[in-house]
């Protein structure tokens, strides 16, 4: 069945049984709450308008309200000889109502006359038992989670079988709201569990059939609004300035909700004013849009498979997911593999990728699981180990044994990984401002992996509109910072499961087995460490000792750059990997290459900042 069809038919079957379980509102049953019609001054000589009850030794409530002195609320019930009666009055916990105090009477049958002058008249074979309260105490009932003042208790034995009715009378104060208990014995027949929910919205909230059609119109119009994204979503992409209306509407929509349950119990509840109900709506709306807003958004901006954002079918299945990649070049060249840092992808490698092309290298530049068009799931698996080895399985998987590795940060790290987990794979390590020393995630993993607003804060943190701040935040330098930029490192945050990898990136361990920081001296390959002068993520210090702990590494300082070298400088990066390069590949050199030897013969003098 069409979308269309469920949004007409879902709340039109609602109300449809909303009305079959109130629609009997002159007829009790048990535990059913019922509001009582008011009649001021009505005519109850005779009784015939009093709220019938058919099962009267259940407990049930009716709520009424005293609208004058000479209203009186009437409820009628047919009981046998020998039946125990109970009926009790209670008062909704506000203080100003602590001083209303209603009386009660039980007419019929059998009972005697009263003494005293009641405000109706008893037909002739009946008789009354009248009680009122001399004072009272907080009751708090599990049933409403209300705090009652309990008032007049009559409890008797039917003298006979016959028809009995309860009147409750008094003089108003304040807004002169009470519930008459009456019943003995609890009743949870399949009909009374199904309409609870009403039962006691409408016991805490008193809560009229009028108030009903109100109370739906906010999540009806939510509905439509979700409908609607989700019809606009089909024929054009959502903007970001829509999914902020929609999230802050849909917010706003439940603010509304709750204000006008909360208006209902005002009554006896703490007063609210028209400005704070208006604040409180604001209030709401803006909680819940930064809250659960995070959720409604998600389909709406993550709305790419993998492969719709990736364009292309280059992908490889290692360990079980999908891991994107790019291979050009020709296939009998030295081999280049590039791997991305944290939130990027492998459009941080275009320009560095020409140059390598240009210069007649086979290039294979990899997404990380969790970003660009690789899998992104739901385990507490994102170690740098596990990188690792699906940059290995993409190897394997292309048939190359051996290559050059470059990666950018978080990527450095990685490449560093691979070294330590298979050396023999690598020919030589080009590190753009590695993260070489962390043995821990940042301190806002410890509230990404919570639950609900661990998501939030992934959600947030990773869209599309931070792109822009967060590449400014990272570098020194901001001209290369282009609209087409923004657009290709933000593009990979539209495919499905972006935000919720960051929260299990958040729950997984930093590393596996051989932690990178306590297995740098092992990586005896040719690196040069490239690094920004004014990287605000990774300090240049770090690279100084770095270049001092790596027995064959060369630091190569950018003067003027922050973190992301390679896009500040293009230039001066592609020229020093190149030259990089040529020194090794020119000579032919591997492991025992001349120029390892000598830098591992001098391993033990820091290595120049040239």
């Amino acid at each position: 069945m069409k979308f269309a069809r469920m949004l007409v038919l879902a709340p039109t079957l609602i109300l449809a049984l909303v009305a079959s379980l109130i629609a009997d509102r002159r007829t009790a049953r048990a535990e059913v709450p019922i509001l009582e019609t008011n009649a001021p001054g009505g005519d109850y000589g005779l009784f015939e308008e009093g709220q019938y009850v058919s099962e009267p030794w259940f407990m049930w409530f009716v709520l009424g309200e005293l609208s004058s002195a000479d209203d009186v609320d009437m409820t009628r019930f047919d009981y046998k000889a020998g039946d125990r009666f109970k009926a009790e009055i209670f008062i909704p916990g506000h203080e100003e109502l602590r001083a209303f105090n209603p009386t009660i009477a039980l007419i019929g049958p059998g009972l005697p006359r009263p003494a005293e002058q009641l405000p109706f008249e008893i037909p002739e074979g009946m008789g009354a038992v009248i009680a009122t309260s001399d004072g009272t105490f907080d009751y708090f009932d599990i049933f409403t989670q209300m705090v009652y003042f309990p008032r007049a208790k009559i409890e008797v034995v039917m003298p006979q079988t016959g028809r009995y009715y309860v009147a409750v009378w008094g003089e108003p104060v304040g807004i002169a709201r009470y519930a008459l208990d009456i019943g003995i014995m609890e009743n949870f027949a399949p009909h009374v569990l199904a309409r609870y929910p009403i039962n006691w919205w409408e016991v805490r909230d008193y809560l009229q059939w009028g108030h009903w059609p109100a109370l739906l119109v906010p999540p009806l119009i939510a509905v439509a609004l979700l409908w609607l994204m989700r019809r606009l979503a089909r024929r054009r992409p959502i903007r970001q300035y829509e999914q902020i209306t929609v999230a802050i509407a849909l917010t706003g929509l439940t603010a509304t909700f709750v204000v006008l349950v909360a208006q209902q119990t005002t009554g006896y509840g703490p007063q609210i004013a028209m400005t704070f109900s208006i604040a409180g709506v604001v209030a709401l709306a803006l909680a819940g849009a930064v809250v659960w807003g995070a959720y409604i958004l998600t389909p709406l901006r993550e709305r790419l498979n993998l492969r719709e954002f990736a364009s292309d079918d280059q992908f490889v299945w290692v360990n079980g997911y999908a891991v994107h990649y790019t291979d050009d070049g020709p296939h009998d060249a030295p081999v280049v593999v590039l791997i991305h840092g944290f939130a990027a992808s492998v459009f941080t490698w275009r320009h560095v990728k020409a140059a390598l092309l240009a210069a007649g290298y086979r290039v294979i530049a990899v997404d990380q699981l969790g970003y660009g068009a690789s899998a992104r799931p739901a385990e507490p698996i994102y170690t740098t180990q596990t990188q690792a080895e699906l940059i290995l399985g993409v190897l394997d998987a292309l048939g190359v044994r051996r290559a050059h590795f470059v990666g950018h940060s978080f990527g450095g790290r990685v490449a560093m990984q691979v070294a330590i987990l298979a050396p023999e794979r690598v020919r030589s390590l080009v590190a753009l401002a590695p993260e070489a020393f962390a043995t821990g995630r940042p301190g806002i993993a410890r509230w990404v992996r919570l639950p609900v607003l661990g998501y939030v804060l992934a959600f947030y943190s990773t869209s599309p509109w931070l792109v822009r701040p967060g590449l400014r935040f990272v570098s020194a330098k901001h001209n290369w910072i282009t609209p087409a930029v923004v657009k290709g490192y933000a593009g990979p945050l539209h495919v499905r499961g972006s935000a919720l990898a960051q929260v299990w990136q958040a729950r997984s361990p930093k590393d596996g087995i051989q932690p990178v920081p306590h297995n740098l001296a092992a990586i005896d390959h040719p690196t040069l460490l490239l690094w920004g002068e004014r990287d605000p993520v990774f300090p240049v210090g770090d690279g100084h000792r770095l270049a001092h702990i790596l027995p064959a590494a060369r630091l190569c300082v950018l003067t003027g750059a922050g973190h992301l070298v390679h896009e500040e400088c293009p230039a001066e990066t592609q020229r020093a990997i190149l030259d990089f390069l040529a020194d090794l590949t020119g000579a032919h050199a591997d492991f025992d290459s001349r120029a390892h030897r000598q830098a591992r013969a001098s391993k033990s003098s820091p290595p120049s900042d040239g």
